[in-house]
């Protein structure tokens, strides 16, 4: 019985030419997959659409004292939150921490919006970020008083 190895037993032999075939292969998948991403984020960071927000009649200006008021913005299913600062200052934010999107809470004694989730707080004055982890500012919505009611026009652009 003569010992062969196992080489002898099963010749496998593959040509350069295949391992070669199945390397640009792969490179060209890996190419591809790097263009179609770079293509679909140039497009989205240069040709996103503008956003248009309605204005929204949102209640009577003696109806808010120093305090809040939630409502929806810019659609039915945006949180929206109206804040009456210290000042008397009429301020409004979506109610999203920009961090998890957890609801933010309006503290008067500070004046600034709290993310109970992972103690973030945001400056109700401007929407800025005071401490924790939300990474950018609350979006912050254009407030007008027309004939005694508060109405909100539109998102201001952030500062970020």
């Amino acid at each position: 019985m003569s010992q062969t190895s196992w080489k002898e037993d099963y010749p496998v032999s593959r040509s350069a030419e295949h391992r070669s075939m199945r390397r640009l292969f792969l490179q060209f998948l890996c190419l591809s997959g790097l263009v179609v991403g770079f293509v679909s984020f140039i497009r989205n960071f240069l040709f996103r659409e503008k956003q248009i927000f309605p204005r929204k009649d949102i209640l009577a200006l003696n109806q808010i004292q120093r305090g809040y008021y939630l409502f929806r913005y810019p659609t039915e299913n945006d949180p929206a939150i109206l804040v009456k600062l210290s000042d008397g200052t009429l301020r409004a934010y979506s109610q999203r921490c920009t961090h998890l999107l957890c609801p933010v809470h309006f503290k008067p004694e500070d004046d600034s919006l709290f993310c109970p989730c992972h103690n973030g707080s945001f400056n109700a004055k401007d929407g800025s970020v005071q401490y924790g982890p939300p990474p950018k500012p609350l979006p912050q919505y254009e407030v007008q008083i027309r004939d005694d009611r508060i109405w909100v026009m539109g998102e201001l652009k952030s500062k970020s």
